[in-house]
């Protein structure tokens, strides 16, 4: 099994392919907009490219953040349209999509739901041996995907 993790965001959209199995890295990257640059041409830029991701490397499950609401609407409804966006190229593949609270998922990674940034990407870096250095968005994706196959693996544990 294979899972993309999604970090939506209209400037910085970050994703991840993880083997479940080996809890190792397949592919990650982040897709970067200019604020210059309409948001119709970064939907569509978006939409596109994770298309071709999708395509490219087949992830079996779709992992995603939750929305959340927060001092600034407009930037809200901006997130929400990119996560449309990821929601409907799953959908178009045939991908489930599993979605988690930001809360969920620094605690499934740290411990602790409140965790700092730097420390999710510490353990990212630490659960798939990584050496080099990633961007806040993409180690945030792959924080999703690890999130998700923890949780499924847990989900079987119990079974």
């Amino acid at each position: 099994m294979t899972v993309i993790g999604i970090d939506p965001g209209s400037r910085h959209f970050g994703y991840g392919i993880v083997n479940a199995k080996k809890m190792l890295l397949i592919h990650a990257g982040t897709l970067n907009f200019s604020h210059k640059v309409q948001i119709p041409e970064r939907l569509n830029s978006i939409y596109e490219s994770l298309s071709e991701i999708i395509e490219l490397y087949k992830p079996s499950e779709m992992a995603l953040e939750k929305a959340f609401v927060g001092k600034q609407i407009p930037s809200s409804f901006v997130l929400s349209y990119v996560r449309a966006i990821a929601l409907l190229v799953a959908a178009r593949k045939g991908i489930p999509v599993y979605e988690y609270s930001s809360t969920e998922i620094k605690k499934a990674l740290t411990g602790y739901g409140r965790a700092h940034k730097i420390q999710v990407k510490s353990m990212v870096k630490n659960f798939l041996s990584l050496n080099g250095r990633i961007s806040y968005d993409c180690s945030d994706a792959l924080a999703v995907a690890i999130c998700h196959i923890n949780s499924k693996n847990s989900l079987l544990n119990k079974i």
